[in-house]
């Protein structure tokens, strides 16, 4: 059941499934994105460069973590825009063969004048790997639809 901005409260923890990256999903986002570095797409490279294998690129990272975001389900339907993305820091790489899951704490809402329909929720969203690692870090704003009229 999606939630509705008056669901979310301050301090509440929502953790995802995990996603296993893969050597594809690297080639594929680096098709998609034009990011052909080496680091990317050549092992040895990448080892001289102090990694054990080719990485994730970090927006592949960040993209996932999103999409891992989404399968909660929770803004499906309720969510109106994306409305920003701050602090973003990538802590660790990401290999391929890496699960990932994301760890999301609501760290502020407030309502808006502007928009009576929705209020906007500001997620700490953390990535981990297997490992606990973690991976990723970053603040995101979500509109999200009101339940009910103010």
């Amino acid at each position: 059941m999606p939630f509705f901005y008056e669901d979310f409260s301050e301090g509440r923890v929502f953790a995802s499934p995990s996603r296993t990256v893969t050597k594809e999903d690297i080639q594929k986002f680096g098709e998609l994105s034009g990011d052909f570095n080496k680091l990317h797409f050549d092992p040895e490279f990448a080892c001289t460069a102090g990694f054990r294998d080719v990485v994730a690129h970090g927006l592949l990272t960040l993209s996932i973590s999103l999409g891992l975001w989404h399968s909660l389900g929770l803004t499906n339907g309720t969510i109106v825009a994306f409305a920003g993305l701050s602090n973003v820091a990538f802590k660790a790489p990401v290999y391929p063969g890496d699960s990932v899951y994301l760890r999301g704490r609501v760290v502020a809402k407030r309502e808006l004048a502007s928009r009576k329909d929705s209020g906007l929720v500001r997620m700490n969203l953390q990535t981990f790997n297997q490992k606990e690692d973690l991976v990723l870090e970053c603040e995101v704003a979500l509109l999200v639809r009101r339940n009910r009229k103010p």
